[in-house]
């Protein structure tokens, strides 16, 4: 796996930065506890550089409990276990339970790197999902095999979501509820922008991501539909302490009937992602019985005026 890693990150012996990159891609590849990467003295007739790479490798199995509160999810909390290193390939194994008041989820991925270590990965993800939707409760189990790659500055996932999806929608005083059960599978791809010098750690912010899914009525799908998703959001500074943050998001769907999908298929708005003041996912379209049930476009966006904190 280090031989790997050096044959991707090391092109130029004699460029300073390229050492530099394979150190961090090592540290940011959750492998190594430590890493140091060491130019020895130029053999001049040779025209080569000797590089020293000293490694020790991280513990095989990392685990985290995680507790907290947010006004979207209200309470919540997380368990994790991670096997780093499931074999000397560097596959690993990440398994996650989740739960909230208005959500919890099981999930299991097994990852093995392909091309670049740091940053490429074949995925496969396997998951439990139940979710309130607007006055929608959604369960959904998930089957997801994915390839990652990295495209200059662009980061380009290529997946197939296997889903199986229950979508209850409550009753009211004069119209009984239902519940629509649905098997669908479901192509998409996306695109995210990367910083320049992007090694693969994890990215808290996306100046740009789009994602185009979609499944037609011969994949198992109710209706037709074709879904794009656009999110994007910059900082501009406007002094040495003052920034303004922008956000927007785009969601359209193309030829579906949006009341045939499934509830996890439909687009809502809320929450302090999205729209600020109104609950979670609480904003979309309601039926003649006052039920919201989601919508078939999105365009929401937001603007904040933030000032730093004094000293640190």
């Amino acid at each position: 796996l280090l031989r790997r890693f050096v044959r991707y990150e090391q092109d130029d012996p004699y460029d300073a930065t390229q050492l530099l990159r394979t150190q961090f891609a090592l540290d940011d590849s959750q492998y190594f506890a430590t890493v140091e990467v060491l130019p020895g003295d130029p053999d001049r007739d040779e025209h080569v550089v000797p590089v020293n790479i000293r490694a020790e490798p991280n513990r095989r199995d990392r685990y985290s409990v995680g507790f907290g509160y947010g006004t979207d999810t209200e309470l919540r909390g997380t368990l994790t276990w991670e096997n780093r290193r499931v074999n000397p390939k560097g596959q690993r194994l990440r398994a996650e339970l989740r739960a909230a008041q208005v959500e919890q989820s099981a999930e299991a991925r097994y990852v093995i790197p392909i091309g670049d270590p740091a940053l490429e990965k074949l995925s496969f993800e396997f998951s439990y999902d139940r979710r309130d939707l607007g006055d929608l409760d959604t369960r959904t189990t998930d089957f997801e095999p994915s390839i990652t790659q990295i495209r200059g500055l662009w980061q380009r996932v290529l997946f197939t979501s296997f889903r199986r999806t229950t979508t209850i929608v409550p009753g009211t005083v004069t119209t009984p509820g239902s519940t629509d059960i649905a098997n669908l599978l479901i192509p998409g791809i996306s695109y995210a922008a990367v910083p320049r010098g992007y090694l693969g750690e994890a990215l808290f912010s996306r100046a740009l991501y789009a994602e185009l899914r979609g499944s037609s009525t011969a994949l198992g799908a109710p209706d037709d539909y074709v879904q794009l998703r656009v999110e994007g959001e910059r900082v501009f500074d406007i002094g040495r302490r003052w920034h303004v943050f922008l956000r927007g998001q785009l969601g359209a769907r193309l030829i579906a009937d949006t009341g045939d999908l499934p509830g996890t298929e439909r687009f809502f708005a809320g929450g302090d992602r999205s729209v600020r003041g109104f609950g979670y996912n609480d904003l979309g379209p309601r039926d003649v019985n006052g039920i919201n049930v989601g919508g078939r476009h999105q365009v929401a966006g937001a603007g904040e005026l933030i000032r730093d904190l004094p000293r640190n």
